[in-house]
């Protein structure tokens, strides 16, 4: 599975190229759960793309909402 999503990583920052899209809400999300629970090796392209994914504003602003700061 990892192989595969690196595979897919390897042509942009994003699952279909420079498009963020609905498959990197979903996946991504995924990909930050599971380092967050230690359930991935380390894994420098998927950790670089947790990141680009926790960057973004509109999961800037979910993560506020969750802690209870959308103020």
């Amino acid at each position: 599975m990892i192989e595969t999503l690196e595979k897919g990583l390897g042509e942009g920052p994003w699952l279909l190229g420079n498009r963020f899209s609905a498959a990197d809400l979903l996946v991504g999300g995924a990909v930050v759960f599971l380092q967050q629970a230690n359930a991935l090796p380390d894994n420098k392209i998927l950790s670089s793309y947790a990141d680009r994914c926790r960057a973004r504003p509109a999961y800037q602003r979910a993560e506020q909402i969750e802690s209870g700061n959308s103020g």
